[in-house]
């Protein structure tokens, strides 16, 4: 069943613990996952429906401008009935940045890292298998476009960096290479 955009029933996406991982390789690339995005939505009659499976494709947007696209394959998902909340997970799913949007990209990774929330413009659409009281409906084209914020890393200075283990390793003759471990707050 189509749905013709005449509703936009994605109410927000929130994505929780957000996890981005770089390479030298993959700089414009990265692989994604997330153990925690919850989709809260309505509906225009107050029928239960729960999503089982979930596929998505976000365009998303930082500072009035899209510069990347994440594809979320077909995936189970879980649904909070009551509160019309759908629970997903993704791992490895690389977030793709437009090649020509690459200063875009710098510029919400420097602003992440630095503030201490950012706002990101999420936009796409949904397909879906829904359990409903006649059986498992396919909902195809279901478009959103709705803005969610991200936690920062308010310039790594919530807590201090603590250092441990400090160990000179070996003497060259034009530098020490000194070992550390070191651990670093995330504040999401």
């Amino acid at each position: 069943m189509p749905n013709r955009g005449a509703l936009n029933i994605i109410k927000s996406i929130n994505l929780n613990q957000l996890q981005l991982l770089f390479t030298e390789s993959t700089a414009y690339n990265p692989s994604t996952s997330s153990d925690s995005t919850d989709a809260a939505f309505t509906l225009p009659f107050n029928f239960p429906i729960d999503i089982s499976a979930l596929e998505q494709t976000l365009v998303i947007g930082f500072d009035g401008t899209t510069f990347a696209q994440l594809s979320l394959p077909k995936a189970p998902s879980h649904t909070d009935v009551v509160s019309r909340v759908i629970h997903i997970t993704f791992d490895n799913v690389p977030f793709a940045v437009f090649d020509d949007k690459h200063p875009i990209f710098d510029q919400f990774v420097a602003s992440t890292t630095v503030g201490k929330t950012q706002t990101l413009h999420l936009s796409g659409s949904a397909n879906a298998d829904a359990s409903t009281a006649v059986g498992v409906l396919s909902l195809t084209g279901i478009d959103f476009s709705v803005d969610s914020s991200i936690n920062g890393l308010q310039g790594l200075n919530t807590k201090p960096v603590t250092v441990s283990n400090l160990d000179v390793n070996h003497g060259f003759s034009d530098f020490l290479l000194i070992k550390v471990d070191s651990s670093l707050f995330n504040p999401r």
